[in-house]
């Protein structure tokens, strides 16, 4: 209604493969599907804007990945050129405290010691807490989030407006292997997709960031047309996107 969304009808790839994570792999690499590819599409891109990722790395992350931590999208070779962590939450420690383990809150005992050495240790491969912190102290969300996507999104929307620079942002929920009862399930999660895109984009318009940022939605694949015995309706060759 506010003409802000597009829909691109039937996206998909010849000889999809229906094997959840064999396709994402294809999607994610942009490979054909019969070769297998260990890059990223935006892991090469990332990797030829800087050639010395590992030698000298960008002040910021290129890039910011919550779940899908098995996603190729930011690999290049061995390397994940984004700050990947597993949900909102641990991103949220590193955002509030600069580090994502508490290193102090140990036994007082050898044990103790040693735990709060390897928590040292995993500490510093998180290299951009400091730039991560720094951002989400300066911005601020002006719109209250319900979901659980909406709370991963409520932190990128925070970086972005706090002027983190990072450009690549991947967000990911679950639950839309509608194999049964599609009816229930559907309707909720895209109430929770919708409410969570309406409530990030208003965010960003408050702080006058709107025609600066571009969401897009992907999947593996997308449903069959014909239901199911159970309700549901199974794995199909494309979506929208």
């Amino acid at each position: 209604q506010e003409g802000q969304m597009k829909v691109v009808h039937s996206v998909g790839y010849p000889n999809q493969n229906l094997s959840h994570f064999r396709s994402s792999d294809i999607w994610t690499s942009a490979s054909d599907a019969n070769e297998i590819v260990q890059d990223g599409w935006l892991g090469r891109y990332l990797g030829n804007e800087y050639p010395d990722y590992l030698t000298r790395p960008p002040a910021i992350p290129p890039a910011v990945q919550i779940g899908g931590t098995g996603n190729l999208v930011f690999k290049e070779g061995a390397n994940n050129l984004s700050v990947v962590v597993n949900n909102p939450q641990q991103l949220f420690d590193i955002a509030q405290n600069g580090a994502l383990y508490d290193t102090q809150a140990v036994p007082d005992c050898l044990v103790g010691d040693q735990l709060s050495f390897l928590r040292t240790v995993a500490n510093t491969t998180f290299v951009y807490a400091e730039v991560i912190k720094n951002a989400y102290d300066a911005g601020v969300n002006q719109v209250d989030y319900g979901t659980e996507l909406g709370q991963q999104l409520s932190l990128v929307a925070r970086l972005i407006k706090g002027d983190l620079g990072t450009k690549l942002y991947m967000v990911e929920t679950e639950g839309f292997d509608t194999h049964a009862n599609q009816n229930n399930s559907l309707p909720n999660l895209m109430n929770s997709l919708a409410g969570g895109l309406h409530d990030f984009l208003a965010d960003l318009e408050a702080a006058g960031l709107g025609d600066k940022v571009l969401a897009m939605t992907f999947s593996e694949f997308g449903r069959r047309i014909e239901q199911n015995a159970s309700g549901g309706t199974d794995h199909g060759a494309a979506a929208p996107l």
